[in-house]
């Protein structure tokens, strides 16, 4: 499914009044088994499964590292060249995450797709999905997620990140399967507003 920006994915503890997704799912299809998670102010694709079996075995695939995630993001600043942050990940507060000795091993790929000194259309890869990576990745590089208050950047009106892509084999035939969800109309027009390009 294609997640709007907004809805929380899970049942938060100290919010049990609050809509959720997973919920909002179950109600049409019960059991659904929840694959991956994505922040409150991130879009797009999420899976979920009907078989307990089927779970098992993409789940499998998550921890094998068999499972491709590509994100779209616009960042402040004009990030031109392509890097690799590979920089551990720990808790630092109630809700927050920073770049920490200890924490655990992060890397992500960014490849800037266009850069202007309002922001930059960026397109990244995770080799690791420790919580709020690609947005503590990119505070840390001084080039935070447009929106994201939480790290550094209010000048939007939520944090403009979007999963656009999830490759994987599939779990009962085998082939190769890859789901994509096209860009939501305010991340295109936050893009145009800042003079970014977008496809």
């Amino acid at each position: 499914m294609n997640k709007p920006a907004g809805i929380v994915v899970q049942q938060r503890m100290h919010h049990p009044d609050e809509p959720y997704l997973h919920a909002d799912v179950e109600r049409h299809t019960s059991p659904a088994y929840l694959l991956q998670r994505l922040d409150r102010g991130t879009s797009g694709v999420m899976f979920f499964s009907k078989r307990e079996d089927v779970n098992a075995r993409l789940t499998r695939q998550f921890q094998r590292k068999r499972i491709e995630k590509r994100y779209v993001a616009i960042c402040e600043g004009a990030l031109a060249a392509p890097r690799t942050v590979d920089a551990p990940i720990a808790r630092t507060g109630a809700i927050t995450f920073g770049v920490r000795e200890g924490g655990g091993r992060a890397i992500t790929h960014v490849r800037p797709v266009h850069a202007t000194p309002r922001g930059s259309l960026l397109e990244l890869t995770l080799e690791t999905g420790r919580t709020h990576q690609i947005r503590v990745h990119l505070s840390a590089i001084g080039h935070p997620l447009a929106g994201d208050w939480l790290y550094g950047a209010r000048n939007a009106a939520r944090p403009m990140l979007h999963a656009a892509e999830i490759a994987m084999t599939h779990p009962l035939t085998n082939e190769p399967l890859r789901v994509a969800a096209p860009l939501p109309d305010d991340f295109v027009e936050e893009a145009r507003g800042r003079g970014i390009r977008v496809a």
